[in-house]
């Protein structure tokens, strides 16, 4: 194994072993203070002091860097003006109105939370967390028959004083290809082992939301590519390749909540 997928290797079973949130500020400034008194026995104070100055020093001068290069070389992920988002093969004239079957979206949000002081260090955490990937890589490779458009990334809920959640929200073209993916073998497996309590340490959740044609909109001002406005549609071309399209499209002028909706106004339907 070369040195570059061994590095690949450890990065990706590892690399969420520890994050900044899985312990409070005050546990990250109690390590602090442990590490700054072991290395006095390493090191002159002359040299433990200089540290996080030049740490500091190094924050500052990157940040006047960035602040005279702003979306050159920092921030540059932006989408500068307004963007809405659709599903590439709705009728370009008319955006989302309704009347049909097409174009709706299902919004799929998925929660987990680590019920033990140990965090990701609890036994089975890892295992469930491989399950988890496993199961949005499975969700990749079916695009075109469960009819996913993507997801977000890991998503963080501070407001917990006692363990942080972790949530997934997720875009699918329709229930049914939601259904197909809750019944695949990796999603199952999981179940089937949350069921037997296999994993007594972990509070899973979900919620499902459906919004019909006509029934959802986005807008995004001077905002990097996120929500569903980072979906992909997967897409048939003239030569029968596959591709994927991006939702994301310039927003109208003048466009209004309901007019996104293909709506003139309110009708209250």
């Amino acid at each position: 194994m070369s040195i570059k997928s061994l590095y690949a290797s450890t990065k990706a079973t590892f690399h969420e072993l520890t994050e900044p949130n899985d312990f409070k500020t005050s546990t990250w400034m109690a390590f602090g203070a442990t590490l700054l008194f072991l290395s006095q026995s390493c090191f002159s104070s002359r040299i433990i002091n200089l540290i996080p100055i030049l740490y500091l020093v190094g924050c500052v001068i990157k940040m006047g860097i960035d602040t005279l290069h702003l979306h050159t070389r920092s921030y540059t992920n932006m989408r500068r003006g307004w963007w809405t988002a659709t599903l590439p093969n709705a009728d370009a004239s008319s955006d989302n109105k309704r009347g049909s079957d097409e174009g709706g979206v299902v919004a799929f949000l998925l929660g987990a939370r680590i019920n033990h002081p140990l965090g990701k260090l609890t036994p089975g955490a890892k295992e469930i967390g491989d399950i988890f990937q496993e199961m949005w890589t499975e969700a990749e490779t079916n695009r075109v028959k469960w009819g996913y458009l993507g997801r977000t990334a890991t998503l963080v809920d501070y407001s917990d004083s006692e363990r942080t959640p972790t949530f997934w929200l997720s875009y699918w073209k329709d229930l049914k290809g939601l259904q197909a993916f809750s019944e695949n073998t990796i999603h199952r497996l999981g179940v089937k082992n949350y069921i037997a309590n296999k994993y007594p340490y972990m509070g899973i959740m979900h919620e499902t939301f459906y919004a019909p044609k006509g029934c959802w909109e986005t807008i995004y001002a001077n905002f990097p590519p996120w929500g569903f406005g980072q979906a992909q549609v997967v897409e048939e071309g003239a030569d029968g390749t596959i591709k994927l399209e991006n939702t994301l499209i310039p927003n109208r002028k003048h466009s209004t909540m309901f007019r996104r909706m293909g709506r003139e106004n309110y009708d209250g339907a």
